[in-house]
């Protein structure tokens, strides 16, 4: 017994229904929002910003002064006052300046320039960790080369100038801090 088939309909292929960009729509829909959004949030900052000053309101006296009274009439040129006697230093007539022969001055003895030596190594590398090490600590530093008498070449990392030794004291204490230790140099101008 075998059952019989129920006769099925015919059905023809739907074609699928075009949504009519219903995506494209919503995209644009959130860009507008968003627009909106950030257009009111920015608003509503800086009418309310606890970082900009209140406008100034010009205070008036409270007592019934008269206005003070300006130099001049309404409209009138400002008075200017020159404030410089451009004429008056200049010499009278058509003769050149004078010349007066100066007497040359002897130059003052120049005091001895100390520095705080911190290192000398052959390795120019070497001098720049060193030198890095006291700009990290707040210390200013240069690295010299020199040529040493046996004809070496050495890189000299010194602190300096000071004119006293008092001055050099500060700069100690920040090295000792950092570890590190210095000898002074005296240097003849």
């Amino acid at each position: 017994m075998s059952r019989d088939p129920k006769p099925r309909r015919k059905t023809t292929p739907r074609k699928p229904k075009r949504s009519g960009g219903g995506v494209i729509v919503g995209i644009f829909i959130g860009l507008v929002l968003g627009a909106m959004l950030a257009a009111g949030t920015a608003w509503y900052l800086t009418q309310s910003s606890p970082f900009q000053a209140p406008p100034a309101t010009p205070t008036l006296p409270t007592g019934q002064q008269a206005p003070l009274a300006l130099p001049g009439k309404p409209g009138d040129r400002p008075v200017v006052q020159q404030d410089f006697e451009f004429y008056r230093i200049l010499p009278q007539g058509t003769g050149g300046a004078e010349t007066v022969p100066v007497a040359p001055q002897p130059e003052p003895a120049r005091a001895e320039r100390l520095y705080l030596q911190v290192g000398a190594f052959e390795d120019p590398a070497e001098a720049d960790n060193l030198k890095a090490l006291l700009a990290l600590n707040g210390i200013q530093a240069s690295a010299q080369r020199a040529q040493l008498a046996d004809g070496r070449i050495v890189h000299r990392v010194r602190i300096g100038p000071f004119n006293q030794p008092e001055e050099m004291n500060p700069v100690r204490s920040r090295l000792a801090t950092a570890g590190l230790t210095a000898s002074v140099v005296r240097v003849n101008p």
